[in-house]
């Protein structure tokens, strides 16, 4: 037998071989926390399927879908992965939402050929966080880079609540000098808060600008497009504000509610009720709010919202260590 021939038989064994790693491979269950969700405008995936089922074909999973729904999930090792999610999976979850995901491991090889989202588990957040601070400060229990961020963003609004000049001035030092939130790319962050203490402080044009300024760094940013709809609200540009909250919606069911806030605004009521209803609809337990407003606007003498209520403006969801060495979600007030 040749040389050539050998080298032929080889080659199809092996690929004989890494079919069948691939078609067999072996299913771990892990668990996690969805920290980022992403959507461009076509859906497209390598290898397998999104229910959790065994790969049809062993082509090694792309670490992220650039044409499709994305999920940035926190696991116990306390590092993140993507995954791909189906339509449905991706529009009826939030950020904070616990996932189990399966990764599929060659059967011969150990090769990573696909990790997909399996299940999701709805756990309420702790709400005393009050006891867990006093018991363990929080930032002990973070990972480093959360510790940084949360003691930082904890003295903008400890500054704030005694002295918005003083708050800001802190935040811009530390946009100009923080070496930490420069090279974790954690100046947007801040960029929002001033923007948001700003709004509150009913400077809208200055808040708009600070808005604005990260939409140039950050298009993909739903909640910023929220604030650039509160300020356009403020200076009665409803369509404009309209339009920006309709998008984020279609990519996070949250923002109805804010969609439903508008159509008070504007004296819609009947609207508004339509929309709050729908979101509770689709999740009772976690959009139960929404059944709360809805009774209040049942009464004949109930205000309509002039302007946005942002329910989760000075709230943050974050992955801290449990004394056991797992990890656990916490809503933090600041």
């Amino acid at each position: 037998m040749s040389i050539f021939k050998v080298g032929i038989y080889l080659i199809i064994s092996l690929i004989i071989l890494l079919v069948i790693d691939g078609v067999f491979s072996k299913k771990e269950h892990h668990g996690g926390i969805i920290v980022e969700k992403k959507y461009q405008n076509n859906t497209g995936r390598a290898g397998g399927s999104s229910t959790g089922e065994t790969p049809f074909a062993p082509i090694p999973a792309q670490k992220t879908d650039p044409k499709g729904f994305s999920f940035s999930i926190k696991g116990e090792s306390n590092k993140t992965i993507n995954v791909i999610p189906n339509q449905e999976m991706y529009y009826s979850t939030s950020i904070g939402d616990s996932i189990i995901y399966i990764k599929h491991k060659g059967l011969f090889t150990n090769i990573l050929w696909n990790t997909v989202p399996h299940n999701i588990i709805k756990l309420p957040f702790k709400k005393d966080y009050s006891k867990v601070q006093k018991k363990t400060p929080l930032y002990k229990q973070l990972d480093k880079r959360n510790a940084q961020l949360h003691l930082r963003i904890q003295e903008i609004y400890k500054r704030s609540d005694k002295n918005v000049v003083d708050a800001l001035k802190y935040a811009d030092s530390l946009i100009k000098n923080d070496k930490f939130l420069h090279k974790e790319n954690k100046t947007i962050e801040i960029q929002t808060i001033i923007g948001e203490i700003l709004y509150d402080n009913n400077k809208i044009d200055l808040a708009l600008d600070q808005f604005l300024l990260i939409k140039k760094q950050s298009t993909k940013n739903l909640k910023n497009d929220a604030n650039i709809a509160g300020c356009y609200i403020k200076k009665q540009q409803y369509k404009q504000a309209l339009e920006l909250l309709k998008e984020a919606s279609m990519i996070n069911k949250d923002f109805k509610w804010l969609i439903g806030n508008y159509y008070e605004i504007i004296k819609s009521k009947a609207n508004a009720v339509i929309t709050y209803q729908e979101l509770y609809e689709s999740d009772k337990q976690n959009y139960y709010y929404c059944y709360e407003r809805i009774k209040e606007l049942n009464k004949p003498d109930t205000d309509l919202l002039t302007e946005l209520k942002y329910l989760k403006r000075r709230e943050r969801t974050i992955l801290y260590i449990t004394d056991s060495g797992g990890f656990d979600v916490i809503k933090i007030k600041y």
